[in-house]
């Protein structure tokens, strides 16, 4: 064999096992390839491809840098380094990368859904529809058309335009029957009122076409959901339960580095100095709790006011804490004061780096990510004039509310299996207990369902506590215009209803477990 039928025989394989999403063996191979063809890029953007998604984004990164020193006008090489930055939240390194690739190929459609994407995330509603639209116009190919359709579902779904969003996921479908992630996507917005309905239909009809577990995941979830809206509890536990169970196989969470990470956190905490801070004018107002607590709604009400920009779930504050004060998931520290001030200032800059790229003004931002309720420590030693809202609700209603939903995050892996949903229900009671010990009064918690049963005095409270005066429209956050990219983008889009307070009831035989565990 030549070495040109060698080189064509390789990339094929590599191809076959990118598109299997073997990425272990396209990693190894990879790099094998690399050294005996340096100047073949394909084989540079496969291995870093396949490195960010088993986490090594930083490794994938330096691949790149190689490729691009091979060819700095490649435009896959700088739409890659463009994605793999944007996972890393460096949106202003990815943004320059997807706009140099396009000032090679001003219709290179990947660049231009990529950064559909990433202003989307930024909340720039006008760009996201400019680059959707322009790679539309450009598309010649029905591959190209089923992604494009796929994003511009979500963005229509994330403005609460559910008919539009309905209509781009229709189209998906007739461009890829096989596409079931815009099954899921429609059943988010979809209300089901028949077994007759068209979709839910079509929905069962593919169960007998797909073997594929992994693909099937978002069928089940999309069909538990429709289910339930038909008052068919059972049969929409089943194929929650189905869903859930090949997420938890992906993502395969151990609950067990969690109890570590949050022993870790008491013990770096345990003689914490409420004096120790790093004086800063910059002020965040920080929604968290636990995932599907109301926090999507608390932002929406706040950012109904004039003065407030929500800025949705930021991963700033994790990736710098992470980055700078964690290996292996556990603290380089033993106790809050062997930190520097440097340290934890260059946390506070990475950060405030971070919302540069936010559209604010003026306004005072928002950030509900749930899961800072772990970091509130360090938000209240580098961002001392902000605020913390602490969002609870009816624990059983959090637990099913997420073990319900489909996550594409990594770090809510806890909620595909009941146990480990229970249990890190438990931790994050304990480690809340363990901040308001300390810090009561520097945390206002807002209960959903007294926020559902008094919508006013409790909106007058949390508007108080946020040192705003009073605006009106926060009593209507339905109205909110604002982007959406939660589980709950149907759910806001109405006016605060009561129906979603113990639902978990509904289920109660097949939670009995889990209501132990957790009570």
């Amino acid at each position: 064999m030549d070495n040109l039928e060698y080189l064509k025989k390789q990339t094929q394989i590599l191809i076959n096992l990118y598109n299997a999403k073997r990425y272990e063996e396209v990693i190894l191979k990879g790099k094998v390839l690399i050294k005996k063809f340096p100047n073949q890029l394909l084989f540079y953007n496969a291995t870093s491809l396949s490195l960010s998604a088993t986490g090594k984004n930083e490794e994938a990164l330096k691949i790149l840098s190689r490729a691009l020193s091979q060819q700095n006008n490649n435009i896959h090489v700088l739409n890659n380094l463009g994605l793999i930055n944007a996972n890393l939240n460096k949106n202003i390194l990815a943004r320059e990368y997807y706009t140099k690739a396009l000032s090679y190929n001003e219709n290179f459609i990947d660049a231009l859904v990529n950064l559909a994407n990433l202003n989307l995330k930024e909340n720039k509603i006008e760009e996201t529809k400019g680059c959707l639209d322009k790679a539309a116009e450009a598309s010649k190919n029905p591959q190209s058309d089923i992604i494009i359709y796929s994003t511009l579902g979500q963005y229509y779904q994330h403005l609460g335009n559910f008919n539009e969003a309905i209509n781009c996921f229709n189209t998906v479908n007739k461009l890829s029957p096989n596409n079931l992630i815009a099954d899921k996507g429609i059943s988010l917005i979809h209300k089901y009122k028949s077994k007759d309905d068209p979709h839910l239909r079509l929905m069962e009809e593919k169960l007998d076409t797909f073997k594929d577990n992994e693909i099937l995941e978002h069928l089940y979830f999309a069909l538990g959901k429709a289910y339930e809206d038909l008052k068919e509890y059972k049969k929409s536990f089943e194929f929650l339960s189905r869903g859930n169970q090949i997420a938890d196989r992906k993502f395969n969470y151990n609950i067990d580095e969690q109890k570590v990470l949050f022993e870790n956190i008491k013990r770096l905490f345990k003689d914490f100095d409420v004096s120790k801070k790093i004086d800063t004018k910059q002020k965040i107002i920080f929604i968290l709790g636990m995932p599907r607590s109301g926090t999507t709604l608390v932002e929406q009400i706040l950012s109904s006011h004039k003065k407030v920009y929500g800025a949705g779930e930021l991963s700033f504050l994790e990736f710098a804490i992470k980055n700078k004060l964690l290996e292996n998931n556990k603290f380089i520290y033993d106790k809050i004061d062997e930190i520097s001030f440097e340290k934890l200032s260059s946390i506070q800059n990475d950060y405030i780096k971070g919302i540069k790229s936010f559209d604010h003004s003026e306004k005072i931002i928002t950030d509900k990510a749930p899961l800072n309720f772990r970091w509130i420590g360090f938000i209240k030693m580098i961002f001392p004039h902000s605020k913390i809202i602490h969002c609870t609700r009816d624990p059983m209603d959090i637990c099913f509310s997420n073990f319900k939903n489909s996550f594409s995050s990594k770090t809510v892996g806890f909620s595909y299996n009941l146990d480990k949903l229970g249990n890190y229900y438990n931790l994050y009671k304990d480690l809340m207990m363990f901040w308001m010990e300390r810090l009561k009064n520097n945390i206002f918690e807002l209960s959903y369902e007294e926020l559902i049963k008094n919508q006013k005095e409790t909106t007058k409270k949390l508007i108080d506590f946020c040192d705003l005066e009073w605006d009106e429209n926060c009593l209507s956050p339905h109205k909110n215009k604002k982007i959406v990219s939660t589980a709950s983008l149907a759910q806001v889009r109405s006016p605060v209803y009561k129906s979603s307070v113990k639902k978990w009831e509904n289920y109660s035989e097949e939670l009995k477990k889990l209501k132990i565990l957790i009570n």
